[in-house]
């Protein structure tokens, strides 16, 4: 696909603070670039908005080098989603990885997806 932007969305768990949501640069540089930003659940589009922007791949989303444009607010909409799924299931949800997110003009793809429920019991502080 021409003119993607690789991202990755998802909810990690914070033994203190419990589910953050989590927006990164995806696909294989998603362990090299160390490029993400969190936010406690419920996020909202203006925040999803500001968490794309703390991302140094944001400008891949702008049409970096004569790339088309993605619709950044169609991937803060798939942030809210997970957001909401991330408050809907609360402690019964230990992981969610979106990797890759291709973020195109079209919108956002999912192309795989992990989710990790958490097991009965587990406490949050271990």
């Amino acid at each position: 696909m021409t003119g993607v932007a690789e991202l990755a969305l998802g909810v990690v768990r914070d033994p203190l603070l419990g589910p953050l949501v989590m927006v990164a640069a995806g696909g294989t540089t998603t362990e090299l670039a160390h490029d993400r930003a969190v936010a406690l659940p419920p996020v909202d589009v203006a925040l999803a908005r500001r968490l794309l922007d703390r991302l140094r791949v944001r400008p891949l989303l702008d049409g970096f080098r004569g790339r088309p444009r993605v619709d950044a607010d169609l991937v803060a909409a798939a942030v809210v989603a997970v957001s909401a799924l991330a408050a809907e299931l609360g402690d019964a949800l230990e992981a969610l990885d979106v990797n890759p997110l291709l973020a195109t003009p079209d919108g956002p793809v999912a192309v795989d997806a992990l989710v990790l429920p958490r097991r009965t019991g587990e406490s949050t502080f271990g």
